[in-house]
């Protein structure tokens, strides 16, 4: 496990917002149309997006904060609501004639059969941008990282993208992204960025086919976008670290995977939690490992306890005993 002799005080930026769930029974199709009908038996709402990585922070015993930008609407007050019920300190700007982002899935038999969106895409307000980069400025030493979640809702615009990371560069505070789109020099000098496999071959440009092409790719990320350390996701395979200008692969915990929903919010924040208490990256991307194999077991956008990643800790270190036993005998 990581070291732990602080508390971690972490700054998330980026898209909020939430998930809701509409779950029930389905076993009949509609008359007037070729639909399933769901009989709907439960209906919850959940921080989603940024706030997904919010949720997982706070079950970690982070102390968190958050900036973002929301619409004036019912979904904002929701929103604040439950930021307050996960302790969350929250500086949340409201925009007049942006939607809140609220996405409902529909769930019968532990499957998603369809999905509404309830959102806003376009780039918030430059006013917005320079109302939250003078509280960012104002607040910068109060945070030991600041986590970009970006989910291509606007809030993380590239001139404040780089403000942040500019910034943040100065006081010694490490910024680490999950990225959306294609163009990554909008996260340039970022301390670390976190793409999967398919995400840094658009990036860069560059096929990953073997080992090799893994091995450029990250040398790519890390010359290009300038950033401190360089990772590529690699799905069930693990994660993919560049370290000392060779490639080393953290192999994930066998597990058997039931919901991938939100795995990526998990990642972000755990690598985050860990690098906020001065642990090393590789130390950091194993925690993480362990964080993201207990969320692969839940349904829906679910969080991660220590408790839970400390047993998981200890049915691996079994697993590896058992295994160089095995190889002893033989």
């Amino acid at each position: 496990m990581i070291k732990m002799d602080k508390k971690a005080k972490v700054l998330v930026i980026g898209d909020l917002m939430i998930d809701s769930y509409l779950i029930g029974h389905c076993d009949r199709i509609a008359l007037d149309a070729p639909v399933p009908i769901v009989d709907v038996k439960e209906e919850k709402d959940v921080l989603g997006g940024a706030g997904n990585v919010i949720r997982n922070l706070a079950s970690l015993g982070a102390k968190v904060s958050v900036m973002s930008v929301v619409g004036s609407d019912d979904n904002a007050k929701l929103l604040k609501h439950m930021l307050d019920e996960v302790e969350t300190k929250s500086f949340l700007l409201e925009q007049k004639g942006r939607k809140t982002s609220k996405k409902t899935r529909i769930m019968t038999a532990n499957q998603q059969i369809f999905r509404f969106d309830h959102e806003s895409r376009n780039n918030i307000s430059f006013d917005n941008v320079k109302k939250l980069y003078e509280k960012l400025q104002e607040k910068i030493n109060a945070y030991d990282v600041i986590l970009l979640a970006d989910y291509g809702k606007g809030v993380l615009t590239k001139d404040f993208t780089q403000k942040i990371i500019s910034y943040a560069n100065k006081n010694n505070v490490k910024t680490v992204v999950d990225p959306f789109g294609t163009d990554y020099s909008k996260y340039q000098g970022a301390y670390l960025i976190i793409p999967n496999k398919d995400e840094a071959i658009t990036a860069t440009g560059i096929e990953i086919e073997n080992s090799d092409d893994l091995l450029e790719t990250l040398k790519e990320i890390k010359n290009k976008f300038e950033t401190k350390e360089a990772i590529i996701t690699l799905s069930e395979q693990g994660v993919a670290l560049l370290k000392d200008d060779k490639l080393s692969v953290l192999p994930t915990v066998s597990l058997e995977v039931y919901d991938v929903t939100g795995v990526g919010d998990t990642l972000l924040a755990s690598i985050g939690f860990a690098l906020a208490l001065d642990n090393d990256i590789v130390s950091s991307l194993e925690f993480a490992n362990l964080a993201t194999g207990v969320v692969l077991r839940k349904a829906g956008t679910a969080t991660v306890s220590l408790a839970e990643i400390e047993s998981d800790q200890v049915d691996l270190d079994k697993k590896i005993i058992e295994t160089h036993l095995s190889c002893q005998l033989k």
